[in-house]
């Protein structure tokens, strides 16, 4: 259990970059939110492991509207924190191999989870747990979101 009273899903060995650990949220944020900013190109999003905070930040800065997949986690208080935000398309997949295959998270595999890893202006990379893939997608459907934190 992380500080926030999450599932820590990976430890990367050291503290360069000022976190050591990943933690997710126990349950979903949304189960039915869209990526957001559809026509809007968000430059600098990555898939990397490390890069999701940035990520939601990016999105946040660059995105006009009130409900979006992004704006939910960077707005998310849990567990006595406020650093949520939404994972990197690789981050999901560390949640994928460390949780959902050891049976923790709780995670519905009949539907898609958000990444913010942009893929061009209106698509957007997401996950599926049913089988730990990781398609790209429109950015306007209502798909599932869990926020994550670093620490």
């Amino acid at each position: 259990t992380g500080p926030g009273g999450g599932i820590v899903f990976f430890n990367k060995g050291n503290t360069n970059g000022g976190w050591q650990y990943l933690e997710s949220a126990t349950s979903d944020q949304s189960t039915g939110i869209a990526w957001g900013c559809y026509g809007t190109s968000i430059p600098g999003t990555q898939p990397t492991v490390g890069s999701g905070e940035v990520n939601t930040s990016l999105i946040v800065a660059g995105c006009n509207g009130a409900g979006f997949a992004a704006k939910l986690c960077n707005d998310l208080v849990s567990g006595g924190q406020s650093d949520w935000f939404l994972p990197s398309r690789d981050e999901l997949n560390l949640m994928y191999e460390n949780m959902h295959l050891n049976s923790q998270g709780n995670f519905n595999t009949s539907h898609y989870y958000w990444s913010s890893t942009e893929y061009a202006n209106t698509i957007a990379w997401n996950f599926y747990f049913a089988n730990g893939t990781a398609p790209y997608n429109n950015k306007s459907p209502a798909y599932y979101v869990r926020a994550v934190r670093a620490f």
